[in-house]
């Protein structure tokens, strides 16, 4: 069954997306069987395309919007939202809530 979701979020990656992150994203996209767009700073773009995610210059405290179309969009989805709020090169510093952990 395809299914459309959409959901918004505030990128929480202390150092803002870079290109570990973005490799990170694009390798999720590229595992999904859906559509993934993200949308940041009045910019959208594939996930897919690294190039464009880097292009966006996505920030910590800037809101996103992410949508996925595809029998796997909730998955999906639910895996590029976990990976913009964490910090990618200091694991465990933020949970998936985005509550700094002490």
């Amino acid at each position: 069954m395809i299914k459309h979701i959409a959901r918004k979020l505030i990128c929480l990656i202390p150092r803002g997306l870079t290109v570990t992150n973005s490799a990170l994203i694009t390798k999720t996209a590229h595992t999904s069987d859906s559509r993934i767009t993200i949308e940041c700073r009045n910019k959208r773009t594939s996930a897919r395309n690294i190039f464009e995610l880097l292009s966006i210059g996505m920030k910590y405290g800037d809101p996103v919007a992410i949508s996925a179309c595809g029998e796997d969009a909730e998955e999906t989805l639910k895996n590029i939202g976990r990976l913009l709020n964490e910090d990618i090169l200091n694991p465990g510093h933020y949970n998936i809530s985005g509550t700094a952990i002490a």
